[in-house]
């Protein structure tokens, strides 16, 4: 049996719940997971290491993940894949043309994971 290669991720959300799942998800393909909660130590910690997916959970009304995603429009070719997990809000189609996919909550972890799998090649 072939192992897939492990896939460097980092996920900046702050549902404990939903975070720990997408983690399950992530590790069961094959991801080496990093997650964080705030979007300024997100930055702290881009501008140190590399990924090849980032998952952004973005809610326009608490501002959460705009900082990690304003840094990522200046380095966007830094990581092959962004992800943003978002609330259905109209405002969101103008920070998802910065992702390479938006998917709206509720969302399957499982499928979060299958759909981050695209981004790892290189």
């Amino acid at each position: 049996m072939t192992v897939a290669p492990s896939c460097p991720a980092l996920v900046i959300h702050d549902d404990d719940s939903f975070r720990r799942s997408l983690i399950a998800a992530l590790d069961q393909s094959h991801f080496t997971v990093t997650y964080l909660t705030d979007g300024p130590e997100a930055v702290r910690v881009l501008r140190e290491r590399s990924f090849k997916i980032v998952l952004v959970s973005l809610d326009l009304t608490r501002s959460r993940g705009l900082v990690a995603l304003a840094y990522l429009r200046e380095h966007r070719k830094a990581v092959n894949g962004i992800i943003i997990l978002g609330d259905p809000n109209p405002e969101l189609r103008a920070y998802a043309a910065l992702a390479d996919e938006t998917l709206l909550r509720p969302v399957d972890p499982k499928y979060v994971a299958d759909r981050a799998r695209v981004y790892c090649g290189d």
